[in-house]
C-alpha cells in the first residue's frame, strides 16, 4: 500500500509539472529557462556591468547562483504548493483519496527542476576552476532540509489558501521580502548593523543559501556550524509539527470549500 502511494505520487508530480506549462509554446523549458535567464541578466549586470568584485575569491555569479537555486526550488514549492488544495479540487473531493499527499506532489515537482540546477552549478563550479569534491554531496542534505522546511509551510499554507483565498497574493509578497532579507543577491559580512545581521539569520533560508555555498564553493561541512544546524531544524520541525496539525483540522472541511 505504501508502495502504491509513492508511486501515485510521483506519478502526479510527472503529470504536475507537464501541465504547469501544457499550454504554452515551449512547454516544459520554460521551467528551466525562467532561472536560466534571470541568472544570465545577474551575470551581465552585476559581473559585467558593476564589475561586482569576488566574494571569498569566489565569482560573483557563482556565488550568487549558488545561493540563488535553492532559492528557486523554495519558492517554486511556497508558490505553487499555497493553491495546490484548489488546483486539485478534483481529488480533494474524491472520498478515499489522502489529500495530504496533494502538497507532496507540488514538492516533488519542483525537486525534478532543482536536480538539473544542482548539475548546473557544478557545470559553473569546474567553468570557474572549482573542482567538484566530496563537499558536494551536502547539496542533497541541504536540498531534504529545504523540503522539509517548505513541506510544513505548505501544508500549513494550502490548508489556510482552502478558506482564505488572498493567502496566495500574501505569499507572493512575502517572497519578493524574503529574497531581500535572505543573503543571496548581498553579502552579510558587509553589514555594518550587528543587530540586523543577527536578525536575519533566523530566517531559515539563510541556513539553506549559506549550506549551498559551503558545500560548493567554500568547502565546510555542516556540522561545522552546530549552532546555527541545531536552530535550524528545530525551527523547521516546529513549522512541519505546526502545518501538519493545522492540515490534518481542517481537512474535514476541505471539500466543501474547494
Amino acid at each position: 500500500m505504501r508502495l502504491e502511494k509513492v508511486k501515485t505520487v510521483f506519478e502526479l508530480s510527472r503529470n504536475d509539472i507537464k501541465a504547469r506549462y501544457s499550454n504554452s509554446l515551449l512547454g516544459i523549458i520554460w521551467a528551466f529557462a525562467m532561472p536560466l535567464i534571470t541568472i544570465l541578466v545577474f551575470w551581465y549586470v552585476f559581473q559585467l556591468g558593476f564589475k561586482n568584485l569576488p566574494v571569498g575569491n569566489a565569482p560573483y555569479i557563482l556565488w550568487f547562483s549558488a545561493a540563488y537555486v535553492p532559492w528557486i526550488f523554495f519558492t517554486d514549492v511556497l508558490t505553487t504548493g499555497c493553491n495546490c488544495l484548489v488546483e486539485y479540487s478534483f481529488l480533494v473531493k474524491k472520498i478515499k483519496f489522502d489529500v495530504s499527499i496533494i502538497p507532496v506532489i507540488k514538492l516533488i515537482s519542483a525537486l525534478f527542476v532543482h536536480i538539473f540546477f544542482i548539475v548546473f552549478i557544478m557545470v559553473m563550479c569546474l567553468i570557474y576552476g572549482y573542482d567538484l569534491s566530496i563537499y558536494n554531496i551536502q547539496a542533497i542534505y541541504y536540498t531534504f532540509a529545504a523540503g522539509v522546511f517548505s513541506l510544513g509551510l505548505i501544508w500549513l499554507l494550502s490548508a489556510v489558501t482552502v478558506f482564505f483565498k488572498d493567502m496566495t497574493s500574501l505569499v507572493n509578497v512575502c517572497v519578493q521580502i524574503g529574497f531581500w532579507v535572505t543573503p543571496i543577491l548581498w553579502n552579510e559580512d558587509t553589514m555594518v548593523n550587528q543587530s540586523v545581521k543577527n536578525a536575519l539569520t533566523l530566517n531559515p533560508m539563510h541556513y539553506i543559501v549559506n549550506g549551498y555555498r559551503n558545500s560548493f564553493i567554500y568547502k565546510k561541512w555542516f556540522w561545522e556550524n552546530p549552532q546555527e544546524t541545531i536552530y535550524f531544524w528545530v525551527a523547521t520541525l516546529v513549522i512541519l509539527i505546526i502545518g501538519r496539525l493545522v492540515f490534518k483540522r481542517l481537512k474535514p472541511f476541505f471539500a466543501d470549500e474547494v
